[in-house]
């Protein structure tokens, strides 16, 4: 029998987070089904059945930091009612890291997406965007601007407590959606390749961070048997490349990106 509230595991994890990257994690949890309840959804439940071919991305950005909060496939067809209805594709959600949010920004731009940004400045914030129509009527718009009122019934600082709660109203309230109607490819494939680059640069950074480890003149500070350490600093690094590269192949990089990423190391 399913609680009607979120059970006490759940709550202390998501209690655990202290800032919106380690809140994007829990998201990430709660869409591939380790954590049963997220807040402002209704108790033991999971993403909805149209967002499931969306996961693997969404999982993707969200360990990035960008909290996505919605999310909705581009599509058309007869609703239950007989209805033809038709949906873009968008996503919304919270980020507070400026170089994400501008890599999110710049990749949408490129690919031709609309984007809404907001923040809590007081002035007049744009309006959302229709994403669900049926027969010229309007049924669902992303992109509204959120009060903090509104942020407390999604985000409630009951459970993800109230310092990762102030994180999250000073995040940039941020949409892409796609302007085609039913298309589904453009959206994600921008995402997608926010999360490439993302992970090209960690292989990067390894390489790098590798390369400083293994100086001899690092080894002689470091270690009083230089000679003897170097064999397992080695393997560290060779493993924690290893992790990384793995990382950049599953979200798609290919051996040349890995190659380049390198440095043919």
């Amino acid at each position: 029998m399913k609680l009607p509230w979120m059970n006490r595991a759940d709550r202390r994890r998501w209690g655990s987070a202290e800032n919106l990257q380690e809140l994007g994690h829990l998201v990430a949890s709660w869409l591939i089904g380790d954590i049963a309840s997220q807040p402002g959804y209704q108790p033991h439940c999971g993403p909805e059945e149209e967002t499931q071919r969306l996961i693997p991305v969404l999982v993707a950005v969200n360990r990035l930091g960008f909290v996505t909060d919605g999310s909705q496939p581009g599509e058309n067809g007869f609703g239950t009612n007989g209805r033809w209805w038709e949906q873009r594709a968008a996503v919304s959600g919270l980020v507070d890291d400026p170089q994400l949010r501008d890599r999110l920004v710049a990749a949408a731009e490129v690919a031709g997406l609309i984007v809404v940004q907001h923040d809590m400045t007081p002035r007049r914030h744009a309006e959302g965007v229709p994403v669900t129509r049926s027969q010229g009527r309007v049924y669902t718009v992303f992109g509204c601007f959120l009060p903090v009122r509104s942020l407390r019934t999604i985000w409630e600082p009951e459970i993800i407590g109230h310092r990762t709660f102030d994180k999250v109203t000073a995040a940039w309230q941020l949409t892409l959606v796609d302007p085609e109607w039913a298309r589904d490819d453009v959206l994600w494939e921008a995402l997608a390749e926010v999360v490439r680059q993302y992970r090209l640069d960690a292989v990067e950074k390894t390489v790098r961070e590798a390369q400083r480890m293994l100086d001899p003149e690092y080894l002689k500070r470091q270690y009083a048997y230089p000679d003897r350490a170097r064999g397992h600093v080695q393997a560290c690094v060779d493993e924690a490349l290893a992790e990384v590269i793995d990382e950049a192949k599953l979200s798609g990089c290919t051996d040349a990106d890995i190659a380049l990423a390198t440095g043919g190391r």
